[in-house]
């Protein structure tokens, strides 16, 4: 199964880089059948990412409020309802990208999955994360591991 990683986030503005930062990490251990692929997009261009992959894993920030610094939360595109997107991902219309790429005829992959951390600070420009998104960091990093590796142990939920 062909894969791609894509760590989204801007690696200037503290906690939003928690994406990249992970999945650099991850793309160190050279893994096989994998592109890894750094984005500051979202919408159209992140679903354009993706096309011709078979399964696709995203990692990035979420900012809710609704937990705590440093929870990961692992996302499927099903977890959404109409009503909702993640504009989180940096732009307007992810599922609708979705959904239109597959309507389109795009190759859109079977297997999408978002891990997401609840971060503090995106707007404070600094090559520096927040204490409790950096503490948190090798977690994310391990649960991104264990998906690229086929072992799912984490429940999808929204925050």
């Amino acid at each position: 199964m062909k894969t791609v990683l894509i760590g989204l986030g801007n690696p200037i503005v503290s906690d939003d880089a928690v994406g990249i930062r992970a999945v650099e990490v991850l793309e160190k251990e050279h893994w096989e059948d994998v592109d890894v692929k750094i984005a500051s997009v979202g919408g159209m261009e992140l679903v354009e990412m993706m096309l011709d992959y078979s399964r696709a894993i995203v990692v990035d920030s979420i900012l809710t409020g609704k937990n705590d610094v440093g929870t990961v939360i692992r996302i499927t595109p099903e977890d959404f309802s109409e009503s909702k997107n993640i504009s989180n991902l940096h732009n307007v219309g992810f599922i609708q990208a979705l959904k239109f790429w597959s309507s389109a005829g795009g190759s859109v992959p079977e297997h999408i999955v978002i891990y997401a951390m609840e971060v503090e600070d995106v707007s404070t420009f600094s090559e520096t994360m927040t204490p409790g998104v950096e503490s948190s960091l090798p977690e994310l990093i391990s649960r991104v591991r264990d998906e690229l590796n086929g072992r799912n142990l984490f429940s999808s939920r929204l925050p």
